[in-house]
């Protein structure tokens, strides 16, 4: 007795309804090898696809699983009922098989997100635990590719072939626009975590320490959102209309619209961002020509040296009194309240006093004192006419100078977000108007 087999019943029922095995795998999504290896019985259906073949064939799952039909004798219905209930079954196989491959898309995207996660926290343990930031970056950026090789595949091979005859055809063009819009979301992430991980990969090659965690959140999120404004143009000015005009994704016609304002709009935006851009960075290179830190540095200037010896004198005598020079205060109260008797036990041997901080130097052959980190620079010039030219700079007075001229950076600097977040709220306002 021969042996029953799903193969061989496959077989049978296809023959019986007038199949070829193309046709059949046509309706099933497989190719007809597949179909001839399942009747040859190398291989059984996948069980996903057990539902399809019997709604097919009009019988139940358990008939095809066991390789006979209960009741051989039930084809008792007429041709329109027949051809119903088959039109039926044919919709319903088809929303099982569709249903499917939806499931698997995704779920074999969940390996690119966590090629993904692995990628990052590959970087953060080279980084942050063995302080190799670069290598850390480099083993992110192969999990990366990994990524984006294996979603391109998945969209690739789970993309339905379309018959515009077929009466499917609108579904399997939204499930295939699904599928590609699912990748797009996909490349985007691994677009921004490469962005993250990329601040590690500029530390200096002989740095023997990774990025530190407050500057990479700093710098990487800097990096994130850079990255994600310069994808929103590209894709937004460029690829999608690509991919609507290739037939890759198909949209509506108020959707079709809409792609082409954006994409117009987007790039009449770039081009008024990089001429701001452009102005800025030039009136930047003009203004740090004329201007620099020196520029906002105070400065007392002396052409006397007996002025100029007064002059630092003072300067200690006052810093010293409020009680700077010495945390002493008996010290300090010697000095205030010291006469001339007592005022010369101050002084060595060779008259320069022994006070706290306080520092002896000549000009024009005569001794002063100061106190040294009072100043950032001296400057004693005396020229060959006899002229003297003598600069001094305080502390104080370098510091506010340096800040004046950071100020004037960051101000600059601020003007390229300025008009950044204009050509944001520009795109966000006039989507805006359209959508009503």
């Amino acid at each position: 007795m021969e042996k029953k087999t799903i193969g061989k019943f496959i077989a049978a029922l296809r023959k019986a309804n007038g199949m070829t095995q193309k046709e059949l795998g046509e309706k099933l999504y497989v190719s007809d090898k597949t179909v001839s290896r399942w009747e040859c019985d190398e291989c059984t259906p996948e069980l996903s696809l057990i539902p399809s073949i019997a709604e097919i064939f009009g019988i139940t799952t358990d008939e095809l699983l066991r390789g006979e039909r209960n009741n051989p004798d039930r084809e008792s219905l007429t041709s329109e009922e027949s051809e119903t209930k088959k039109k039926a079954k044919s919709e319903k196989q088809f929303k099982l098989m569709l249903h499917s491959r939806k499931k698997k898309f995704t779920n074999l995207s969940f390996i690119s997100i966590g090629l993904i996660i692995l990628g990052l926290i590959a970087a953060m343990i080279c980084n942050l635990g063995f302080s190799k930031g670069l290598l850390g970056f480099c083993l992110a950026s192969v999990f990366f590719v990994a990524a984006t090789i294996c979603q391109i595949c998945f969209t690739v091979s789970f993309r339905l072939l379309i018959d515009e005859e077929e009466e499917h055809t609108e579904e399997i063009k939204k499930a295939n626009t699904d599928m590609v819009f699912s990748s797009v979301k996909i490349f985007f992430g691994i677009l921004l975590t490469f962005a993250f991980c990329l601040p590690t990969a500029l530390l200096p090659p002989d740095s023997h320490y990774g990025l530190v965690i407050e500057s990479w959140i700093l710098f990487g999120t800097l990096a994130t959102i850079v990255a994600f404004l310069i994808g929103f143009c590209v894709y937004k000015a460029s690829v999608l209309n690509n991919l609507i005009s290739k037939n890759i994704v198909w949209l509506d016609e108020q959707s079709i619209v809409k792609a082409n304002a954006d994409a117009k709009l987007i790039n009449k935006l770039c081009i008024i961002f990089a001429s701001v851009f452009a102005v800025i960075l030039l009136a930047t290179y003009i203004i740090t020509s004329f201007v620099s830190e020196s520029t906002f540095i105070e400065r007392e200037r002396f052409d006397d040296p007996d002025e100029f010896i007064r002059y630092m004198q003072s300067e200690y005598d006052e810093w010293y009194k409020e009680g700077y020079g010495s945390s002493n205060t008996s010290q300090k109260d010697n000095w205030q309240n010291s006469n001339e008797s007592n005022y010369s036990d101050l002084f060595n041997n060779q008259g320069n006093a022994t006070l706290p901080n306080q520092s002896w130097s000549k000009v024009n052959g005569k001794d002063y004192y100061y106190c040294a980190h009072l100043y950032e620079s001296i400057t004693i010039l005396q020229h060959e006419n006899g002229e003297w030219d003598i600069i001094v700079i305080t502390n104080d007075a370098y510091y506010k100078g340096t800040s004046l001229y950071n100020l004037l950076n960051i101000g600059l600097l601020s003007l390229h977000f300025v008009n950044l977040a204009a050509c944001v709220i520009w795109y966000l306002v006039a989507t805006k108007k359209r959508k009503k």
